[in-house]
């Protein structure tokens, strides 16, 4: 018995593959922006996607405790520098998510691992 599908036969669409670990590290750094919707939103925001996938997505429990430790820390560093870290984080912020969408690798500068 032949299992090609013939021209007549109508197409199965093939099951979706799943986001690779590129599409959720820009999906966490994108969440530091809701920083100016709720205070503390940059360590908020990635810690809920964090704590949803990290026990079925082992990607996103690397990327998310990277970004979650790199939120931390600049939100002490812009406190101790009385609101001047805060611009510095939103520039390199910028930055992490813009490597995140060319899928490029990058290590958030001055990060204390809080999460290991």
């Amino acid at each position: 018995m032949d299992t090609q599908p013939t021209p007549d036969s109508p197409l199965v669409p093939q099951p979706q593959a799943p986001a690779d670990k590129t599409s959720w590290r820009l999906y966490l750094e994108l969440l530091a922006l809701t920083a100016f919707v709720i205070p503390l939103g940059q360590i908020l925001g990635p810690m809920v996607l964090w704590l949803v996938k990290k026990d079925t997505i082992p990607e996103v429990d690397f990327e998310g405790k990277k970004v979650l430790n790199f939120n931390i820390s600049w939100t002490i560093w812009g406190v101790l520098s009385c609101g001047l870290g805060f611009i510095v984080w939103i520039v390199i912020a910028v930055v992490a998510m813009i490597k995140a969408a060319n899928r490029e690798p990058f290590k958030h500068p001055l990060t204390i691992d809080f999460l290991k």
